[in-house]
């Protein structure tokens, strides 16, 4: 893999100001970022499915490769599915069969979702809420209960506090949106486990890979982390990041 450009794509609630340790670490290592924010990520009106999502990343996306880059796309949480359908023909050899330049080289999943085609974020798991969400009457939107617990349980608590100030209602029917391209299936994949995390738990992280991406190889790595490593652990993730781009 060529040197590549380092997207990262927030998940719900967040926006990418919580990359910030790790994108730092990563320019001054040498390699081009991108940061993407999210449409889902507390909207004047909020969205009835994921394709604003998928759009955003997409035309990221394009923007990079059609200046001849790679592009090594971080996905965390949520972002992990409209991340993965916006990689749709946007692969390196889908656009180098279409005699375009650059694409995406490969995905770097943390504590991430991955779902089947024809499966929702709220379907893969049965229809069930999460007993953390806090939906709105009428279904617009949703935030965490317990936020600093379930997403920054191994930070000090000031910065614990910190981080939550950041959050912002996500929309909620995205959760229902339909996946129809399993970008992982195609795309070399990374998935950073996170051992500590209480939002998506290890055993769910397993499964996703081990169960729903069964016969496909995802190369993995783990951390001794929350839900949020770029903040608990930024050395960490910014390595594995790297070891993904090919170091």
């Amino acid at each position: 893999m060529a040197t590549p450009t380092i997207m990262f794509v927030p998940g719900a609630w967040h926006n990418p100001v919580c990359y910030s340790i790790v994108n730092h670490k990563l320019k001054a290592a040498g390699y081009r970022t991108v940061l993407v924010s999210l449409a889902s990520v507390g909207p004047e009106e909020h969205l009835k499915d994921f394709g604003p999502d998928v759009k955003l990343i997409r035309d990221a996306i394009e923007h990079v490769a059609n200046a001849g880059h790679e592009v090594l796309l971080v996905l965390h949480s949520y972002s992990g599915l409209p991340g993965t359908e916006a990689s749709k023909d946007l692969d390196i050899a889908s656009r180098s069969r279409a005699g375009l330049p650059g694409g995406v080289a490969h995905i770097f999943y943390c504590a991430s979702f991955i779902i089947r085609e024809g499966e929702s974020l709220s379907s893969s798991f049965g229809g069930h809420d999460l007993p953390w969400y806090n939906i709105a009457d009428d279904k617009s939107y949703y935030t965490p209960r317990t936020p600093i617990h379930t997403f920054y349980n191994d930070l000090p608590a000031d910065e614990a506090q910190a981080a939550a100030a950041h959050l912002k209602p996500h929309s909620y029917q995205v959760t229902h949106s339909k996946l129809t391209y399993a970008a992982w299936r195609y795309v070399p994949s990374t998935y950073l486990y996170c051992t500590e995390d209480n939002a998506i738990l290890l055993e769910v992280q397993k499964l996703m890979v081990e169960e729903f991406a069964k016969g496909v190889e995802i190369r993995t790595e783990t951390i001794r982390a929350g839900h949020s490593p770029f903040l608990s652990r930024p050395d960490a993730m910014t390595m594995a990041i790297r070891r993904a781009a090919g170091e």
